[in-house]
């Protein structure tokens, strides 16, 4: 080969290694460009998908299904710029949350406020002085109604108070958009002047289900017309009836009365420590209702070493009221537990009187003992939630007041209305008997314990296939291509 031929040989080689190594360039230049715009658009439009057990990052069915129903204008203020969402693991999941509400409902924006450099955008949030908003609140906003949440609020955290082990964001965030946005907020009153006891998290029960949550003292004040509760939680001293003392006047007991009668709806908690309390075991008997004089225990179906905390059975009958209101709960595939602490059974005086009809939601295991004097005196099955509904027709519509009766004051502790139990969907299903809950029982807080990849086995074997077999034999297949074509060029 003389030294022409050498030369034109070698300029073929630069030649076409200049090509390879513009064309290498070129590929990463496109591929980075590529990137970067993908990652533009899929932040701007959400693009993630959310494939963990539990779906803990993502907008769950039952969310949709509630902001499906919310027409109005919704913006929800961070209160920490863009990078500190992005790099706070808690802050961003809300963040994500909250993208993708925004990226599927054009009524939902978000914005970023600074209390810090502008301490005045967050003046109207706050309901006195002593309010603190920082880099970790979230606000809800629609119209002049306003919900505020500290970071940790949108998180279940365990009782000792050092443990986070569930996002509760969704439920937390939809219900202060409900809130914010529902034409009228009714009202569940709590009498308190008969020493009576509320827990914080049966306050939050009725807080999340969109009501008013007011205190009332029924000698001197009146029943709101937006009422559509009144809760009476283990009180110590009996309710006035008529008498010589409440002459020209109406009673609490009448007051109540009328309440029912103009379709609302009553809930009362006793326990085998309730004094007797003649005015208002009286109203309750007209009802058809009767808590018994008695303490429960059961051997084999309880959580605590003393058998107090029973684990209640579900009523099952077919077409009864009672199994229709925990049907939701026994729907699922291994039904969580109803736990009903220190309580007294419920004796139902009759099935049906007039157009009141009496039932029983949740009962004691046939194994069930009655104590009256530290002593068994029966044993057997006992109800240990019940309730009484009346049914009156207008215009040929039924219409109906609820009158619920629960046999412990610590149905609503704070330790059985955690997300351990079912204490709260009870709860809830009641609420809804009444015609008023605004969160599902099937939106729930979600669970740290498994964040591995949520696929079939099947599916695993395919996803293998692809990334180990498939993408590689294109890229041989490929280079080889090039390798041939470049050889004879």
């Amino acid at each position: 080969m003389n030294r022409n031929q050498k030369a034109l040989e070698m300029g073929k080689k630069v030649k076409h290694g200049s090509i390879s190594i513009l064309l290498t360039v070129v590929v990463i230049a496109a591929v980075v460009i590529a990137n970067v715009i993908f990652s533009a658009f899929a932040y701007k439009n959400n693009w993630y998908v959310d494939l963990t057990a539990e779906g803990i990052y993502g907008l769950t069915d039952a969310g949709r299904e509630m902001l499906d129903d919310i027409e109005a204008d919704i913006q929800i203020h961070f209160c920490a710029p863009y990078d500190e969402l992005e790099s706070n693991t808690a802050q961003k999941m809300v963040f994500e949350l909250v993208k993708e509400m925004a990226s599927e409902y054009d009524n939902i924006t978000y914005d970023y406020l600074d209390p810090v450099k502008n301490p005045t955008s967050v003046i109207k949030y706050k309901n006195s002085a002593a309010d603190s908003i920082n880099s970790q609140t979230v606000i809800v906003e629609s119209g002049s109604e306003f919900r505020v949440f500290a970071l940790e609020a949108l998180f279940v955290i365990d009782t000792d108070n050092t443990t986070v082990w569930a996002f509760n964001g969704e439920k937390k965030l939809i219900t202060a958009m409900v809130q914010c946005t529902q034409a009228e907020t009714p009202i569940a009153y709590f009498t308190y002047t008969h020493g009576e006891s509320i827990s914080t998290s049966m306050q939050e029960l009725f807080y999340d289900a969109g009501y008013e949550l007011r205190t009332i003292d029924l000698t001197t004040e009146e029943i709101h017309e937006d009422a559509r509760l009144i809760v009476i939680s283990n009180p110590l001293y009996d309710f006035e009836g008529i008498s010589e003392a409440t002459a020209g006047r109406k009673s609490e007991i009448e007051k109540i009365d009328d309440f029912l009668d103009g379709f609302g709806n009553l809930m009362v908690f006793m326990d085998p420590d309730t004094a007797e309390l003649p005015e208002l075991e009286e109203f309750l008997v007209e009802w058809g209702i009767e808590f018994d004089d008695s303490v429960l225990k059961d051997p084999s179906n309880s959580i605590d070493t003393n058998h107090y905390a029973l684990s209640g059975q579900y009523s099952l009958e077919e077409n009864s009221l009672g199994a229709s209101l925990v049907s939701d709960i026994v729907s699922v595939g291994t039904a969580p537990k109803t736990i009903v602490n220190y309580a007294s059974p419920i004796n139902l005086l009759w099935d049906y009187n007039n157009n009141r009809q009496t039932s029983t939601a949740i009962y004691t295991s046939d194994k069930a003992q009655k104590y009256v004097d530290g002593k068994v005196v029966e044993e057997g099955q006992f109800p240990l939630v019940a309730f009484s509904r009346e049914t009156r027709y207008i215009d040929n519509t039924p219409h109906y007041s609820y009158v619920f009766a629960i046999g412990s004051k610590y149905f609503t502790a704070d330790t059985f209305l955690s997300p351990t139990y079912a204490n709260s969907d009870i709860i809830y299903t009641m609420m809804r008997a009444m015609g008023k809950v605004q969160v599902p029982i099937d939106l729930k807080f979600k669970v740290f314990e498994d964040e591995s990849l949520d696929i079939l086995e099947s599916e695993a074997g395919a996803w293998t296939w692809t990334l180990a077999i498939a993408i590689p034999a294109c890229v041989f297949i490929a280079g080889i291509i090039i390798w041939i074509r470049r050889k004879h060029a």
